[in-house]
């Protein structure tokens, strides 16, 4: 009995140590220095209130064993990591992450939102490369809290959109929504109609698809509404700024003479604005280094003549000016003959009536489709690569465009 009663006392005793060490610890160890980095956004005194909100994680020892494991306090939802290390009994050093704003509302002020639709911030500040969402009804904007849009649907298509963006490492300056639901995405001068929230995400793989062909001067709209991811027919209707448009071609195919416009010291030609055009102010990049004037495009041979004078690529002109007629025909092929036999990766071309053509490649010196068909507009240069009716020069090794700017 006298040893069960002696076991009991000393456990006390223990326990007593105990108490009095972690209240001693919690009132003698208290902190007096916060050294915060990794903050761009919120600042440093921000983050220490926000994290030291009582008595209790008043406390170095506190503080430090409460984020032990990385947890973020309800007081931070902005950050996305947070990580505290006790440098000695009264200082600590907290080591952040923010979370990133991908999109913003205009409420009067500029209401930022994470991946989450969560609204982080709301101020007057306009942050680069973070694109606007327009078009959307808004109910009463609240810190912290999800972004009020009409439906829950709306913002869970703007958050997926935004994702497929980043994933495509694509940078919107503007996410449009039309009253029909109608979703335009604007890139640098390109406005990229999607139409309806649906197949998105080959629409956005398209577009990353069609601009990597494309100049960053290249201006105009680009049209995806009916794009599922079956190889439909996509059209470039190009911006009145970058080219001047002469009067449509005739069904019988009569070429109309283009009257030029002077830009960047180069003449371009313009064809009809309803199809993919690639006239641009450079002059030399992927998407109408030089403009093809499809004038027998209506034609049922497919054949089209290609004016070389406005592609100043630095690649040359030569091999341009040796398809005189701009078919794909062998006798634009006599001097490839490195390209005999048949290549395996599938390109992407544009072919005479301004369509995007997929899964091309090179066989026997001629540009042909996945059915065998030779692609009208195209033909292999006496280096050996593809060059389509926008004078766009690929690789058919790699499917590098060689010429982009």
């Amino acid at each position: 009995m006298r040893q069960k009663r002696k076991r009991h006392l000393t456990n006390f005793i223990i326990l007593l140590v105990v108490i009095l060490v972690i209240l001693t610890g919690l009132f003698v160890f208290r902190v007096r220095k916060v050294t915060v980095s990794g903050n761009s956004r919120c600042s440093a005194e921000e983050i220490e209130e926000d994290l030291i909100t009582d008595f209790l994680s008043g406390s170095t020892i506190y503080l430090w064993w409460s984020c032990r494991n990385g947890d973020i306090p309800d007081t931070m939802p902005y950050l996305d990591t947070l990580k505290v290390t006790m440098t000695s009994p009264f200082a600590v050093r907290v080591t952040v992450t923010e979370k990133e704003l991908v999109g913003y509302f205009d409420t009067g002020s500029n209401a930022y939102f994470d991946e989450d639709g969560l609204i982080l911030e709301i101020t007057d500040e306009l942050y680069d490369d973070i694109p606007i969402i327009t078009g959307v009804s808004l109910g009463e904007i609240t810190l912290y809290q999800k972004a009020p849009t009409e439906t829950s649907s709306q913002l869970r298509t703007i958050l997926s959109l935004l994702d497929l963006l980043d994933y495509q490492e694509l940078t919107a300056s503007e996410i449009r929504f039309a009253e029909d639901s109608e979703i335009t995405v604007y890139i640098g001068y390109i406005e990229a109609v999607l139409g309806q929230d649906e197949y998105l995400e080959e629409k956005i793989a398209n577009l990353k698809a069609i601009l990597n062909t494309m100049s960053a001067s290249s201006a105009g709209t680009l049209h995806l509404e009916n794009v599922t991811g079956k190889n439909e027919d996509i059209t470039f209707t190009p911006s009145d700024e970058v080219i001047i448009e002469t009067e449509a071609e005739s069904e019988t195919g009569e070429e109309s003479d283009a009257s030029g416009t002077e830009n960047g010291g180069t003449t371009q030609d313009s064809t009809d604005s309803s199809t993919l055009s690639g006239a641009t102010t450079d002059g030399g990049a992927a998407s109408g280094t030089s403009e093809s004037t499809a004038g027998d495009s209506g034609t049922s041979d497919g054949t089209e003549a290609s004016d070389s004078t406005g592609s100043d690529s630095g690649t040359g002109t030569d091999s341009a000016d040796s398809s005189d007629t701009g078919t794909s025909d062998a006798d634009s092929t006599d001097d490839a003959d490195a390209d005999d036999g048949e290549s395996t990766v599938d390109l992407m071309v544009f072919n005479s009536s301004g369509q995007l053509v997929y899964h091309v490649h090179v066989k026997d010196g001629v540009v042909i489709d996945s059915s065998g068909n030779e692609v009208p507009g195209c033909y292999v240069n006496e280096d050996g690569n593809v060059v389509d009716a926008y004078m766009n020069i690929i690789d058919p090794d790699t499917g590098d465009v060689l010429n982009l700017n």
